[in-house]
């Protein structure tokens, strides 16, 4: 079967240009964001234009892309407004007085001693689960193990972290 030629999925890519950055725009609620992101689409997609079929598959590849990058704009963006809130009632309300600096210092020098003692692949997984927001399923692909290791890693070192602050 015959793949599409580069210009044929660029072709493909500016004929519904609107029509992903308008998918992009409605599920991020950013006009700029849905701009942004499906200029990112194109970049993804003529580097695998040799892959394409038919100028349907690049349609719907294109798609579920659109959809994908907006899901994962969201979450990057809700994980950084968890992250900026925290921040913030770390240094307002009654925990800025000197006392509870203190025993807030107490708790993270713990925390990291805990994380310390846990082995590297567990360091990994809580780090990329807790910090950098990715899923799951990321996590398995990235470090390439498998979904039922991530969990366990994650349950391990949670609780062994939690028992080192008690």
């Amino acid at each position: 079967m015959a793949m599409l030629t580069a210009n044929e999925v660029m072709n493909v890519y500016i004929s519904m240009q609107k029509m992903l950055e308008k998918i992009i725009s409605f599920r991020t609620g950013s006009q700029p964001v849905g701009q942004d992101l499906s200029q990112e689409l194109y970049f993804k997609v003529i580097n695998m234009a040799r892959e394409f079929s038919t100028s349907d598959d690049t349609r719907n590849y294109l798609i579920r892309m659109a959809i994908n990058s907006a899901i994962d704009y969201r979450r990057v963006e809700s994980r950084r407004s968890q992250l900026l809130e925290g921040a913030v009632a770390l240094f307002e309300g009654p925990q800025s007085l000197p006392e509870h600096n203190t025993a807030l210092e107490e708790e993270m020098v713990q925390i990291e001693n805990a994380m310390n003692l846990l082995p590297e692949k567990s360091r990994q997984v809580l780090y990329l689960s807790r910090i950098e927001g990715m899923t799951h399923e990321e996590i398995a692909i990235t470090l390439g193990i498998s979904r039922s290791s991530i969990e366990k890693h994650i349950v391990r070192a949670l609780g062994h972290c939690r028992d080192s602050l008690v």
